[in-house]
């Protein structure tokens, strides 16, 4: 026989009973729903959130505008893929960083592709960066080593007792110098001022340096604005460079003119050092996401997207591919690139 204490017990664990039954059949309903609509969608596993980073340089340079006009593009086409765009010194540190970080894209030089890949130069010490891959060439680098008009830097041997904003310490721009110095027997009888970008055109407007070395797209703008300020002049490296025999000690960088024109008559083009520059990955970022990541920046939108940004993305084009494969492609970069119909060299075929 019930007491009003029990029947009150039992009605009470009844509802309770009755609350959570419902609740089950309404987030069972919901899940069921959920996965209708993802069969619907055709959304797969390899479609869920992934998060990648890209590295770039210094603000104003060549290579955060390609970092962001790649994350630009590939997030628009992909949204599940988050990606976030990240400041550096440049070329070198990005080899590092890629080469350790499981997520990680850089923009860099062949150079230190290269050097990074065998383990050689700067790099030496560190032992081979084995796991970055090549994945495309993003624009054609020029040396653009400015100085004032009236500077007495007329020559490249001129630079002797000056200070010379060389580029960011760790940027492939201050080690394409210190190559060159080197050769010529010129190295340590200057002042090498490490910074890049809009920093250095703003140290030699200054007067705190006689002239700044960049190694970056044309027209850059940190050189337009400087060129509204101050009248300046560019040398020639490239004379210098074949006469010390740098072409052939780095067959990575290639000879080359100023292109006429380039900052709007302000500048006399000059002959000069040419770099391909790349995107690197490191090998564990999804073959996908690196696929996906070429056949949008390829595609006439995507394209489209990345001349707005910089004009030097004109570059990029099937063709001029082959410039970038210095070492292993990534395996989504390999499968975009075969598909192209592009021959791969047997030093570029990819390793995993």
């Amino acid at each position: 026989m019930f007491t009003k204490a029990r029947f009150a017990y039992h009605n009470g664990l009844y509802l309770f009973m009755s609350i959570v039954l419902v609740v089950s059949v309404v987030l069972y309903g919901c899940s069921d729903k959920q996965s209708r609509e993802k069969a619907a969608t055709g959304e797969t596993s390899s479609q869920q959130r992934e998060w990648i980073s890209i590295m770039g340089g210094v603000i104003g340079g060549s290579f955060s505008q390609f970092a962001g006009s790649v994350s630009h593009v590939l997030s628009h086409k992909e949204p599940h893929i988050k990606i976030s765009v990240e400041a550096s010194a440049g070329s070198i540190e990005n080899t590092r960083r890629v080469n350790e970080d499981t997520e990680g894209l850089g923009v860099v030089f062949a150079s230190e592709a290269y050097l990074g890949y065998h383990g050689e130069e700067i790099f030496a010490a560190e032992g081979p960066k084995t796991n970055i891959r090549m994945v495309t060439l993003l624009f054609i680098a020029y040396d653009q080593f400015s100085t004032l008009a009236n500077s007495d830097v007329l020559e490249f041997e001129d630079i002797v007792g000056k200070k010379i904003a060389s580029g960011a310490s760790g940027s492939g721009t201050a080690q394409t110098l210190e190559r060159l110095s080197k050769l010529a027997g010129i190295w340590g009888q200057f002042t090498p001022i490490y910074k890049g970008g809009t920093a250095a055109a703003e140290a030699l407007q200054d007067g705190q340096v006689a002239a700044f070395q960049w190694l970056v797209s044309v027209p850059n703008s940190a050189v337009i604005q400087l060129t509204t300020i101050k009248s300046i002049r560019m040398l020639d490296l490239d004379t210098p460079a074949k006469k010390y025999g740098f072409y052939e000690k780095y067959p990575f960088y290639l000879s080359g003119v100023l292109p006429e024109g380039a900052y709007e008559g302000k500048v006399e083009p000059v002959k000069t050092i040419l770099m391909p520059t790349v995107l690197i990955s490191n090998k564990a970022v999804s073959e996908e996401t690196i696929y996906a990541l070429l056949k949008h920046t390829y595609a006439l939108e995507g394209h489209q997207a990345m001349l707005q940004t910089n004009q030097a993305a004109a570059d990029m084009t099937i063709e001029n591919g082959p410039k970038a494969f210095v070492i292993p492609l990534h395996r989504g970069a390999y499968k975009f690139w075969s598909e192209q119909g592009v021959e791969i060299p047997a030093h570029a075929m990819p390793m995993d």
